[in-house]
């Protein structure tokens, strides 16, 4: 499960990362990361970092892998806080330490 956000969002009278993040933990999930991106184009024109200004409202990316009952059990608990948050799902193959292939 992939969450698209910005550094400025707000959910729930928070930084949409730190609510997302709680709703994540409340949902049981395991393998959860933040990615903050350097450029990108959404909505609301394009966000960029460079040498002579620091973007303050760079987009974000929340990833989860779970198993697919505890992604589906998370979207059920944030779907009311998502508003008009873009979030995208897709089954993916996992390798672990021991190159064993795992679906998730």
């Amino acid at each position: 499960m992939r969450i698209y956000l910005s550094e400025s969002d707000q959910i729930d009278g928070k930084p949409a990362m730190e609510s997302i993040l709680s709703l994540c933990k409340q949902a049981g999930l395991r393998g959860v990361s933040v990615l903050r991106a350097t450029e990108g184009i959404g909505a609301h024109g394009v966000h960029s970092t460079s040498f002579l200004s620091l973007s303050s409202d760079l987009p974000l990316l929340v990833e989860a892998i779970d198993t697919e009952e505890r992604i589906a059990h998370a979207l059920e608990i944030m779907r009311p806080h998502l508003n008009a948050h873009l979030v995208a799902v897709w089954h993916v193959s996992l390798m672990k330490n021991d190159w064993e292939a795992s679906d998730a």
